[in-house]
């Protein structure tokens, strides 16, 4: 049977018809559907989109794939997002081309988090790593009612205190002073690498929510960086650490540090989605793994709509040093808004 469905890479005169098909085929009034500041935000490359397009023989969208960049490099990684293929493809293996298009651009490594578990056995066919990130918690003990956390009346607190590292300073950061006094070159090996202008883009102009970046100073020197977003939420707040980059080590200052706001402020907790830290940092940084805490305490990940329960997030990856591989919870679009009336 002869297909009829041409695909490429997305050109920006695409962006009207490919929001009205994310409207259409992903979900109705879906934020990239119907705001277009935010959608180029995102997508929007020079000339290009950073989507995957399948057009019919009437050059009519039916097919598409979203990705997203980790450095400005040919050999970035690339996180996958949207992926929808219409009914009316009559096509089941177009989302596979699709995928295997994106694949074939010569990317360092292709990956995505927040897959569904119902396909992982589609992406280890197709030669992918799959697997489960893990969610760390710091609660804060001083509350007296949680109301996004949902906290056993018997809970005891198995946690760590980090350690405080005098030598060492402090502080919120601003774009320039990750600019004027981080070295990414010490990880070109990080899966995914991220420059500058990924964490300018991502975090310091984002349009719609709002990051604080601490760092960790040795003098002069940037060693590591965190990126935190506060979530206000049913009369409450906690904190969420969406990003982390740096010498791995630096965790541990960088929480004692973290807890200090955290106690001032009243938020319920930190919490923490990762993958490729070690177990030991953590648990030096006082963090829990939510999967090791015997007390059924909720940590919701969902507030957009609020949904108090625990939710797992699944990544695939076609990375080959594992070992290399870092994900966290602003990797790709989990931590982006869905709706427009939002502000945190």
């Amino acid at each position: 049977m002869k297909n009829n469905n041409y695909i490429s890479i997305a050109r920006i005169e695409d962006t009207d018809e490919l929001m009205q098909f994310i409207d259409n085929e992903w979900k109705k009034n879906h934020i990239l559907g119907i705001n277009k500041d935010y959608f180029l935000y995102e997508y929007g490359n020079e000339k290009l989109l950073n989507f995957v397009i399948s057009k019919n023989k009437n050059n009519t969208i039916n097919g598409m794939l979203g990705f997203l960049r980790s450095s400005t490099e040919k050999n970035t990684t690339v996180w996958t997002t949207m992926w929808k293929v219409s009914e009316s493809a009559h096509s089941p293996m177009l989302g596979i081309r699709l995928l295997n298009y994106l694949r074939e651009q010569g990317y360092k490594s292709v990956m995505s988090s927040g897959i569904n578990k119902e396909t992982e056995e589609i992406y280890k066919y197709l030669g992918f790593e799959v697997g489960l990130l893990k969610q760390y918690f710091i609660l804060n003990k001083k509350i007296e009612q949680y109301r996004i956390a949902a906290v056993p009346d018997n809970i005891h607190d198995k946690s760590l205190t980090p350690s405080k590292d005098e030598s060492l300073v402090f502080k919120q950061i601003e774009l320039n002073d990750i600019k004027e006094s981080f070295n990414f070159n010490d990880y070109l090996n990080r899966i995914p690498y991220k420059d500058l202008a990924y964490f300018k883009k991502r975090f310091f102009e984002h349009p719609i929510y709002s990051y604080n970046v601490y760092g960790i100073f040795d003098d002069s020197s940037l060693l590591s960086f965190i990126v935190v977003r506060i979530i206000n939420s049913q009369k409450s707040s906690c904190m969420r650490i969406v990003d982390f980059y740096g010498q791995e080590k630096m965790l541990t200052s960088l929480t004692w540090h973290l807890l200090e706001i955290m106690t001032s402020n009243k938020h319920e907790y930190i919490d923490m989605y990762s993958l490729g830290l070690s177990k030991k940092i953590l648990l030096q940084s006082g963090f829990i793994d939510i999967d090791d805490d015997k007390n059924a305490i909720i940590i919701p990940n969902h507030f957009e709509p609020f949904i108090q329960s625990n939710i797992s997030i699944r990544y695939f990856t076609d990375a080959k040093e594992l070992g290399n591989l870092r994900i966290y919870k602003a990797d790709g679009d989990q931590d982006r808004p869905s709706i427009i009336n939002v502000g945190n």
